[in-house]
């Protein structure tokens, strides 16, 4: 009989308020862990693409001592005809054209968004809190 009665817990059953305060605190525990995924998710792919953006920033640097280049022979093709402040003129139009018809096509084109795995679960999480702290089903 001794070993029957070591084996009851001390305190008895826990009351609601005892188990409320845990699934509160459980609760504020995963709310927690769900705020830091968004965190670590866009530290993830942050990086994942840096080294890849270390090379598209040198091959930026070449492709524009490339334009560079290619601006000066249209200068030079053009002052074939035109004199030289005439063909600087319109090759210098036709850059800015250029570079506003693809910066209005780039800005038409750009797609933002946040870290949309994380906010789907923590509204998961919400969503079942409130089911089970004000006792309805989860579905």
């Amino acid at each position: 009989m001794p070993d029957v009665l070591r084996s009851r817990p001390v305190y008895g059953t826990p009351g609601y308020k005892t188990l409320l305060g845990r699934v509160r605190s459980n609760v504020r525990a995963l709310i927690r862990k769900q705020l830091e995924l968004p965190k670590q998710e866009i530290a993830e792919i942050v990086k994942a693409n840096l080294n890849a953006a270390k090379f598209f920033a040198i091959a930026a640097v070449f492709g524009l001592l490339v334009l560079i280049a290619l601006v000066v022979f249209l200068i030079a093709l053009i002052a074939i005809f035109l004199p030289w402040w005439l063909s600087a003129l319109v090759v210098l139009l036709l850059c800015a054209a250029l570079a506003g018809l693809f910066g209005y096509l780039g800005y038409k084109r750009i797609e933002l968004r946040g870290p949309t795995r994380s906010i789907n679960s923590l509204k998961e999480t919400v969503q079942w809190a409130k089911a089970r702290l004000l006792g309805r089903s989860a579905s």
